[in-house]
């Protein structure tokens, strides 16, 4: 999850992020896990008109 935040763009799309980090995660099924959990715990928010995340 980490990584995620690690050289982030203020706002980026699912994609772009999936493909900076993909090398990192096991699958995409793992990278969805970690976006819920960064979303649960409040360090990011998916704008629902755009579908790009916002970081907090």
């Amino acid at each position: 999850m980490k990584c995620i935040l690690t050289n982030k763009n203020d706002i980026e799309s699912v994609l772009d992020v999936y493909g900076r980090t993909k090398d990192v995660f096991y699958d995409a099924s793992e990278f969805l896990h970690a976006l819920d959990v960064l979303y649960v715990l409040g360090l990011l928010n998916i704008d629902d008109n755009t579908g790009l995340i916002e970081y907090a």
